[in-house]
């Protein structure tokens, strides 16, 4: 199992992932996107925020999504199939501070030998989406959702 270098469990999952599971709850994610993650932040040299919930802020379901959380609860209600890699443990959404979400987008494409493990991006929003979603190529596929 594999713990990131530069991030702390509760970054990783939602509040209630965090107060159910507690240190357990490092063995959902695919261990590559963790690598992954702590790759990304010795690269850019720069912080990351992904979820900020345990210090007041209002992210708490930018990784690890399970059914409890907002986002995967309405799907549920509104009898809509959701089956995303957030809740397979190999999807982050995040920010780099000082930079924007495009300016790191093109980075990580542009040393995508430096970031096996990603196999896709988001393109056209505000936040950088990185998964592990197999596709069937080597290169990083750029998707709308």
């Amino acid at each position: 199992m594999y713990k990131c270098k530069h991030f702390r469990l509760e970054e990783l999952v939602s509040k209630i992932v965090f107060e159910k599971y507690g240190e357990r709850a490092w063995s959902f994610f695919d261990p590559n996107l963790l690598k992954t993650l702590d790759d990304i932040r010795e690269h850019f040299k720069k912080p990351i925020d992904i979820n900020n919930w345990k210090w007041g802020g209002n992210f708490h379901q930018r990784g690890l999504r399970a059914n409890c959380d907002d986002i995967v609860k309405k799907k549920t209600l509104n009898n809509q199939l959701y089956i995303s890699e957030h809740i397979l443990g190999r999807a982050f959404d995040f920010d780099v501070r000082g930079y924007e979400a495009e300016e790191v987008r093109r980075e990580i494409l542009k040393n995508n030998d430096k970031f096996p493990y990603i196999r896709r991006i988001e393109d056209n929003v505000s936040w950088v989406h990185i998964d592990g979603k197999p596709t069937g190529k080597y290169d990083i596929y750029l998707f709308k959702a």
